[in-house]
């Protein structure tokens, strides 16, 4: 049986024919990919939670119906507070399904996308004795959602899964001295003395594969912006 060597597997897989942008945006799909598989059971637990009041709320509201003298008054509302937990849930469930693609990538502020990444990353974050803190106090500067919800939290999945010490990850916002930038992100780890360490790679909450520098690169490239990391420090160029 011949030998297959790497340029005759490349061939073979197509990979050979596409050109240096071709594997780029390979690449960064990739990585994107990769990021939401991450998130992926965070958002499936917060839709599911979405749903419970309204479960409960409908139980209730099945016994009253069926109860020999309805309270027309408590079924009504019932019926309101389960229209209202419906909307909310709705929302709920749009949100996460913009998580595998939106045709309108709207700006959003950049504070909300850190208080987005706390939520969504605190189980990751609490077992890597890490914590997140939002020091962006205003919602001047914006900045596309899909940049939010891939590089940047990418790049703060790299640094659970790359980083050995424990403490804070402080977010901050760097004005912008060109006119033709938004700003930059910056990402610094303070380190604490409580003795905390990250957890070992097989103790990972999720065990998806882990998020690299190099994925954050690569889908920081179609955006246009420079990424940058150092010992205990990271800097996001907004688009």
């Amino acid at each position: 049986m011949p030998s297959i060597d790497s340029a005759n597997l490349a061939t073979a897989s197509g990979v050979k024919s596409l050109s240096p942008q071709g594997l780029n945006d390979r690449l960064a799909e990739a990585a994107c990919y990769a990021v939401l598989r991450r998130l992926m059971p965070v958002l499936r637990h917060g839709v599911a939670g979405a749903m419970q009041p309204i479960r409960i709320v409908l139980v209730v509201l099945e016994r009253r119906v069926q109860a020999p003298e309805p309270d027309l008054q408590a079924i009504a509302k019932n019926v309101t507070t389960a229209s209202g937990l419906a909307k909310q849930a709705s929302i709920d469930c749009i949100s996460a399904l913009e998580w595998t693609g939106s045709s309108n990538d709207a700006h959003v502020s950049v504070r909300s996308g850190v208080d987005e990444a706390i939520k969504l990353l605190a189980m990751e974050l609490s077992a890597n004795a890490l914590t997140l803190d939002n020091g962006i106090s205003d919602d001047l500067v914006t900045a596309p959602q899909s940049f939010l919800r891939t590089v940047f939290m990418g790049a703060l999945l790299a640094f659970c899964d790359q980083s050995a010490a424990a403490g804070t990850l402080q977010v901050t916002l760097e004005a912008a001295t060109d006119p033709h930038s938004a700003g930059r992100l910056q990402v610094r780890l303070l380190p604490d003395d409580s003795g905390k360490s990250r957890a070992a790679p097989e103790d990972m909450i999720c065990r998806y594969r882990l998020i690299e520098w190099p994925d954050v690169e690569a889908m920081a490239r179609p955006f246009g912006v420079k990424v940058a990391q150092g010992d205990g420090w990271q800097t996001l160029e907004l688009p």
